[in-house]
């Protein structure tokens, strides 16, 4: 093309040369030297550019001038490239898809996949020289998650560590598990269905549940996170001493009586010792069975022990329980509870007191540790140490005992 425009130019300077000279050949050096001049300075106007360089990819070839079409790959953390270009012409202008430069340079950002620029120089008077470069950004492979959420319970989560292992209470039935993506190109499944919005609901039997998230990286790259959720059994003692007051709940009880001479029964006596002033207490109290087919009497006889039918007493006479009851130090052998009288604590060898915290169920109760109104008890350098915390009101009393063992070979002291 740069051609044509010299001969069209070469043209009109013989013709101008022959108008004048026509007839003799005098005239023709002149028109050779015009012809000439025209054609050096089409070569010092060519139009096209002398620079081109991209920040954030590497062209795949070096840049000429003479070379029109460009590629260049970036990758897929790139979100922006940076292009400089100058032109051989001052008078020309700069345009990269329609939008010209500002002193040469354009920031131009990147999408997934090919991105294509059209950069073109033009002085309004040549005609346009257009360079094209292709840049293609690659997909992310980024698979991983940043937390994953429960809606009961919570996970000391690390994006690299794949397997982690949760646990409810028995009261739990379902849970929602909400992961995050690190990458919002990702995609992200739990149990196979879609978890990118609110999370997925999963129901939990009892015991271990398996959920797997399966996160997709754009590229198509998986990675597999695995959730082992353990829901609690319901306890077998408390279950069991449940079924034995829903069975008698709504049935006649075993009358109440005092001892009579003309009949042949006889007192039932139920001892429990105070451990805080060593003097045996007795409840006595002579109970007479209508109903010998009770169901109470037959579970009381087929394994219920003492202290339960102590406890099923204490209720009858309405004596006060505890709410709570804790340690300031020690592993409990189990969870308090208020129809629950006796506890085994393991503290340190070195440990020689505790404090105890406890909250009445009844307004106006009077609560002593060991016998006296002082939390902090001492503990003796004993394998084991029994303190009693009892709570009254009106004359009915209620014992606690806990039992504090060290890992020493000493007998407790038998007061």
């Amino acid at each position: 093309m740069l051609k044509k425009g010299v001969k069209g130019k070469s043209m009109k300077v013989i013709l101008a040369g022959s108008l004048i000279g026509m007839g003799t050949f005098t005239g023709l050096p002149d028109v050779k030297a015009a012809e000439e001049t025209g054609i050096i300075q089409e070569v010092n106007t060519k139009m096209g550019l002398s620079k081109l360089e991209i920040d954030g990819a590497t062209l795949n070839q070096g840049f000429s001038e003479s070379v029109l079409d460009y590629r260049a790959t970036a990758e897929d953390d790139v979100e922006k490239i940076t292009l400089q270009a100058e032109s051989r012409s001052g008078n020309a202008a700069i345009f990269v898809n329609g939008t010209k430069l500002t002193n040469g340079v354009a920031n131009l950002p990147l999408q997934t996949g090919m991105n294509t620029f059209e950069i073109t120089v033009s002085d309004g008077v040549n005609e346009t020289v257009t360079y094209t470069v292709k840049v293609e950004k690659l997909q992310s492979g980024d698979n991983h998650l940043t937390s994953i959420r429960l809606s009961q319970g919570s996970l000391a989560f690390d994006p690299n560590v794949t397997a982690y292992l949760a646990s409810v209470e028995n009261k739990v039935k379902s849970v929602t598990v909400s992961p995050s993506l690190r990458d919002s190109n990702a995609h992200v499944m739990v149990n196979g269905t879609d978890a990118a919005k609110s999370g997925v609901t999963v129901k939990l039997p009892i015991g271990e549940t398996a959920v797997k998230i399966n996160v997709t990286a754009e590229n198509g790259d998986e990675r597999t996170y695995t959730l082992t959720i353990t829901r609690a059994d319901v306890k077998k003692p408390e279950k069991e001493k449940a079924d034995v007051f829903k069975d008698v709940k709504g049935q006649k009880q075993p009358a109440i009586e005092k001892p009579s001479s003309t009949e042949g029964d006889k007192p039932v006596t139920l001892s429990a010792r105070s451990f805080n002033d060593q003097k045996l207490t007795s409840v006595s109290q002579t109970v007479k069975v209508a109903q010998p087919e009770n169901p109470l009497t037959k579970k009381m006889s087929a394994g219920i022990d003492k202290e339960s039918a102590a406890e099923h007493l204490e209720k009858e006479d309405e004596a006060p329980v505890l709410n709570s009851l804790t340690s300031s130090t020690g592993s409990w052998n189990k969870a308090f509870h208020s129809n629950e009288h006796t506890y085994h604590i393991e503290v340190n060898d070195d440990i020689t007191s505790v404090e105890l915290q406890a909250a009445a169920g009844a307004n106006g109760a009077t609560i002593e540790y060991d016998g006296g109104n002082k939390k902090k008890v001492k503990l003796k350098n004993k394998a084991k140490t029994a303190i009693s915390v009892t709570i009254s009101k009106d004359g009915k009393r209620r014992t606690y005992v806990l039992v504090f063992e060290k890992d020493i070979k000493v007998e407790m002291d038998e007061e």
